[in-house]
């Protein structure tokens, strides 16, 4: 082919072609070579795979490629688009499993490691113009054979809404697979300027028209029943400001029109020589598959010709997809006579419109459907031999075309049986509620639904409700519910604030974010073209806000999940330090202080917390100090069948002493059958004398397992209480292990 396969690819990536668009002027085969030899330049595949097979499908007006490479006990495979670039990319390994260390241990593969790695990896697959900012994460102390790492990929240096993620093989760093969360979405007209017009302090108040704030009682400690009077705020759904206009935008509306003027779209790629890296026998037979299939519109036509379909030429296709018989066999490992199945398989979707009374709908039913927003439309997926169009097989799907619904208001209240059962159900909860909503539900029987709420000092109290449901035909009770706390104590009613200050109040706690964010063209389909718009959107930080006390005017921020972080201040002296903060950098130890008493004692209660945060709890220190003991018992429970603790006996401030450190060890090596075998342990220490025989058999393996050594005279101390820095050097002993 010489040089005639370069300059194919090169007209194929500059163009963009899409397969039924280009399928006139360049045989699918061709195309598909040109996006492999694209593929492999980009990954660096090498050409040991013994087996290929290739897809083609289209989806929102754009081609997508699903190639597929194996051979023995391995796998690779990769979505592309038609340019070739990469979206996705995973590799297996049949005779390796996921798994997790059963012990725990410092892992060999970092966070570090994983993200170096992947900023080695990214630029292979990213344009110009697109970058990663990785979300740095905590090592687990359980390491698993795979790495996650993840973030946001960002445009121009502003971030958008594509999430990335990339896998590696903790064993070698092996890249397992790449993953961008903007696959099969279609894109049109380039990247916006990321310098915005209105600034983010411009931006913020416009979200005040995007607020809806109700004004009700709400828990503000559940366990004692205590409610006090909120403003209830929320953000609409879909709200921003257009970074360009200023305008405060829905994301359901769509994409306006505004172009936000383009800068450079991403660069071209390269063309690829065919001496440079060529293709395989596979590849070559996989692409070969593809020769002579139809385009869609020739599909299309096809389907037309037969008349018991009703397909017309009204109808509009879509999401074309094409798949070739799997997997490509090598012609030459075929038996006499066998031939190689290259059969191609044609999945592709019909739609139409209705523009009048069609297919069973009345001119009235049709105006009826128009009027209460409903587009009625016909869609048929076909299954079709991709070369001769032979329908394998239809279906049929209709939207729009609506249901019975009710005419009839709901009543204002219940019917007079159902009013008196909730009288008699509920006789003192129900004088204290007031209806607050009512609806009607139509699906096959007309149901008419009703909701009281509790009514104090003339705000609601959703905490107190009760709901029924009634047949609208028969009258007859569908169904109840109370939710009701008798225990509820109500803070102040007034005086109030203001709702515009509650608003303010709400408003504070938020930023104004610069984003690119994806609008569909119409925003009815979800296949319909994407812009990217440079947009605002409200970010609270680490906070989330929903809700601003109606008395004080302050916002209760409830912080988000995360992972507390360990950090200390009193560690300067302490022969531990270097262990004591390795082991806050995995979360092991006093979270929610900010000292750690190295010398202090070890109590009870510090051994567990300290051990169970090596085991990935993440416990806030100050919630257990002074708890009482139902409040305990669940960490002791969790401690005893770790094998921390012997007894769920509970003495949060007892010294542990050095003895019992050592069984906490042994408990969580697994090894507590053995240390209790007796007469066939010996410590080594020069105070073994000292050691009671129940606990020689763990003291000898703690010593065993590194985790314990004797003094500068040889001893071991048993009796001695432990100190806090004694306890982070044996687990920072047990982990290196």
């Amino acid at each position: 082919m010489k040089k005639i396969l370069c300059i194919l690819l090169a007209l194929v990536l500059c163009l963009g072609l899409t397969l039924p668009a280009a399928a006139a002027a360049e045989p699918a085969d061709e195309q598909m070579k040109a996006v492999i030899l694209q593929v492999k330049k980009t990954l660096g595949i090498s050409d040991d795979y013994t087996e290929f097979n290739g897809d083609s499908y289209v989806w929102g007006e754009q081609t997508w490629w699903q190639l597929s490479w194996w051979k023995e006990n391995e796998s690779l495979s990769v979505t592309c688009d038609d340019q070739g670039k990469v979206f996705s990319y995973e590799r297996w390994f049949y005779d390796e499993e996921y798994r997790y260390s059963d012990k725990l241990h410092f892992p060999d593969y970092t966070w570090d490691d994983a993200a170096k790695a992947a900023r080695s990896f990214l630029p292979k697959v990213l344009d110009e113009n697109e970058a990663v900012e990785l979300t740095e994460r905590q090592d687990n102390l359980r390491p698993s054979s795979r790495y996650s790492v993840s973030g946001i990929l960002t445009l121009n240096g502003v971030d958008t809404e594509v999430s990335v993620s990339l896998t590696f093989r903790t064993a070698d760093g092996l890249l397992l697979s790449f993953r961008r969360s903007d696959a099969e979405t279609f894109i049109v007209g380039g990247v916006p300027s990321a310098v915005p017009a209105v600034s983010a302090g411009e931006a913020l108040p416009k979200f005040r028209d995007a607020l809806t704030t109700e004004l009700n009682w709400a828990y503000t400690d559940y366990e004692k029943h205590e409610a006090r009077l909120m403003y209830e705020i929320s953000l609409g759904w879909g709200a921003y400001v257009d970074a360009q206009t200023g305008e405060l935008l829905y994301r359901q509306e769509g994409f306006r029109g505004y172009d936000g003027g383009k800068n450079a779209a991403a660069a071209e790629p390269e063309a690829v020589a065919e001496e440079d890296m060529g293709l395989t026998p596979q590849e070559l037979a996989g692409a070969e598959k593809f020769k002579d299939v139809l385009d869609g519109e020739a599909l299309k036509a096809a389907v037309m010709k037969e008349a018991a379909f009703g397909i017309t030429e009204d109808f509009a296709l879509s999401t074309v997809t094409y798949t070739a018989s799997q997997p490509s066999v090598d012609p030459a490992s075929l038996g006499e006579g066998e031939t190689p199945d290259d059969t191609v398989t044609a999945f592709f979707r019909l739609s139409k419109v209705l523009e009048g009374p069609e297919f069973g709908l009345t001119q009235e039913r049709y105006d009826e459907l128009l009027e209460d927003g409903y587009t009625p439309t016909v869609w048929k997926y076909v299954t079709a031999d991709a070369r001769t169009g032979e329908v394998q097989s239809l279906y049929t799907g209709y939207n729009g075309f609506g249901w019975k619904e009710e005419q009839d208001p709901v009543p204002a209240d219940l019917p007079a049986a159902a009013r008196d059962f909730l009288e008699r159900k509920y006789p003192d909860w129900l004088s204290l509620c007031e209806l607050k909503d009512s609806s009607r539900s139509d699906w096959s029987v007309p149901v008419d639904s009703y909701y009281y709420v509790r009514m104090e000092a003339g705000y609601p109290c959703p905490m107190n409700s009760i709901s029924l449901s009634v047949n609208a035909a028969t009258g007859f009770v569908d169904s109840f519910s109370a939710d009701w706390d008798e225990e509820l104590t109500f803070g102040p009613s007034g005086p109030v604030v203001g709702e515009t200050a509650a608003q303010d109040a709400f408003l504070g706690c938020y930023t104004a974010h610069l984003t690119y964010v994806l609008l569909r063209e119409d925003p009815e389909d979800w296949q319909s073209a994407c812009r990217r718009v440079l947009v605002y959107l409200p970010d609270s930080g680490d906070n989330w806000v929903s809700r601003v006390d109606a008395i004080t005017g302050e916002p209760d921020r409830q912080v988000r999940s995360e992972e507390l972080t360990i950090s200390y201040e009193d560690l300067a002296g302490s022969y531990a330090r270097k262990e004591i903060e390795k082991l806050a950098a995995y979360g092991v130890g006093f979270a929610g202080v900010t000292e750690f008493r190295p010398k202090a004692a070890v109590t009870e209660l510090d051994m567990i917390l300290f051990m169970l945060s090596a085991a990935g709890r993440q416990l806030n220190y100050p919630d257990y100090e002074n708890a009482d003991e139902e409040t305990l018992k669940p960490i002791y429970r969790e401690a005893v069948s770790r094998g921390f603790i012997g007894s769920t006996e509970q003495n949060p401030g007892r010294t542990v002493t050095r003895s019992e450190l050592c069984r906490c060890f042994v408990g969580l090596s697994g090894l507590t059958e053995a240390a209790e075998m007796r007469g066939i342990f010996l410590c080594g220490f020069t105070d073994d004398d000292a050691i009671p025989a129940a606990d020689v058999g763990y003291v000898a393996i703690a010593k065993g397992l590194g985790v314990v050594q004797g003094d500068g005279n040889g001893a071991f101390r048993p009796g001695d209480g432990a100190t806090r820095q004694e306890l982070a050097l044996m687990l920072y002993r047990y982990l290196s292990r």
